[in-house]
């Protein structure tokens, strides 16, 4: 059963995912040449998108509280994504994809956001990093807040139902009909943050009337109307309460305040992390969810890279579309991994993980010999340690970076990358048709 390989992969892993740096850059093969690049990245670092008012009533101590309210990017999480935002420059600049010493020719850098404060702050931020001295870049987005960007939050369609039940039968699947299997591989990790939110077997809350912990409780697959998908009970806890103290990590908290203090050797975060990424898998990499929240965004992005013309809020005339961002969210990135069964790891980070600010690349060589196009996948991140410190980003001192295998295209694969056919071919065969709902020219 796949989860159950999962939780050994990553508990094996953790001692050697929270080892130091040291990224390799990822070269351009001989002779072949950098046409366009599609990056998906994830917003920056946030504070929880839960209040603490909601949070208190888990844990035995109030948690900390941040300088922006909940699900917002922070200060530090904008200047992140600047950093980011200027190693892109130095990345795709370097390779000749865009201007490296001048401000970006009109149409051929592009930037498309979510509606979240967190996304469209991350894009800004990005594209600020990348030419601080150009005016008007092109940070677009869907214009009516109300309506959810069909792109980063798909709805339930007659075509496309995202029924509950199926869902939660797709994901039960997974774990063999319950949740037993993944309480017992994973009961280190849940025995651990128990002890972190209650410590001392304590019952008391930080506010009255809560329920320290979950115990005991049942893990339980959760939806609604929206086709949202989560988890409640202790993995759902659990994956809350990792993220938000890998947060508290990369906003530069002391180590005595991320997870109040109570981590009890360096690798523990990774060891509670493991259970986020668990939660995240089973609700986003889960291929009956992947193929109907992430259609849209796959079909989307083989689209920008047979036409620049097609990235979203593009103007249909003028230079085609070099250098696109799509900034969403990690659902989005665990989505299309699902979809294509994609993983990678950076050091300092958990094989697979959606980290704050990282991002999923898709980019398009041409071998000018032969005149074929290749999509070679990549993976960039800041490690944890680059984020605690603000690190400067360059070509001596990069972020976490990996070219990520396409299983599929694995018999056909150059220099890491995928003939753009076959890519398309194995895209078109890993979405699901009918719940593309955005139109790209692709399909």
């Amino acid at each position: 059963m796949r989860v159950r390989v999962l939780a050994v992969v990553f508990v094996a892993s953790i001692a050697a995912a929270w080892a130091p740096a040291s990224a390799q850059l990822l070269p351009t093969p001989p002779g072949w040449q950098i046409e366009r690049a599609v990056v998906l990245s994830r917003h920056g670092v946030r504070a929880p998108t839960r209040p603490n008012a909601e949070l208190d009533r888990t844990a035995a101590t109030a948690w900390p509280a941040w300088p922006v309210p909940p699900g917002f990017l922070t200060p530090r999480g904008e200047e992140l994504m600047r950093l980011m935002g200027t190693y892109y420059r130095v990345l795709y600049g370097g390779r000749g994809l865009v201007q490296a010493d001048n401000c970006p020719a009109p149409g051929t850098l592009a930037a498309w956001t979510d509606t979240d404060q967190r996304t469209r702050a991350s894009g800004a931020a990005i594209l600020a990093g990348m030419y601080p001295r150009c005016a008007n870049l092109p940070l677009r987005n869907q214009a009516d807040f109300d309506v959810p960007d069909p792109l980063f939050r798909p709805q339930p369609t007659a075509a496309c139902p995202m029924d509950a039940a199926a869902t939660r039968a797709a994901i039960l699947a997974r774990v063999g009909g319950s949740f037993a299997s993944v309480h017992r591989d994973y009961a280190p990790q849940l025995s651990m943050m128990q002890s972190v939110l209650c410590p001392n077997d304590t019952t008391e809350t930080a506010v009255p009337g809560g329920r320290c912990g979950n115990a005991g409780l049942a893990t339980q697959v959760e939806t609604n109307a929206k086709g949202s998908v989560w988890l409640s009970g202790p993995l759902g806890l659990a994956s809350t309460a990792a993220e938000a103290f890998l947060m508290q990590s990369a906003e530069g908290m002391p180590g005595d305040q991320v997870a109040w203090g109570r981590l009890a050797h360096p690798a523990a975060l990774g060891e509670l992390m493991s259970l986020h990424l668990i939660a995240t898998d089973l609700t986003a990499r889960t291929r009956a969810i992947a193929r109907q929240q992430g259609s849209n965004m796959l079909a989307q992005i083989v689209a920008v890279l047979k036409n620049g013309h097609n990235f979203p809020g593009a103007a249909p005339a003028g230079q085609p579309v070099r250098l696109g961002f799509i900034v969403g969210h990690q659902t989005n990135i665990y989505n299309l991994a699902g979809l294509l069964d994609l993983s990678w790891r950076i050091p300092g980070l958990l094989a697979g993980e959606a980290s704050p600010g990282g991002a999923l690349a898709f980019e398009q060589f041409r071998d000018t010999a032969s005149g074929r196009h290749y999509v070679r996948i990549a993976y960039y991140a800041q490690t944890l340690e680059e984020m605690r410190t603000k690190a400067r980003l360059d070509y001596r001192d990069p972020p976490g970076m990996v070219a990520v295998p396409l299983p599929a295209c694995r018999a056909q694969s150059i220099n890491d990358a995928c003939p753009i056919e076959t890519f398309e071919a194995i895209a078109a065969a890993a979405i699901d048709a009918k719940c593309v709902t955005v139109s790209t020219g692709a399909f």
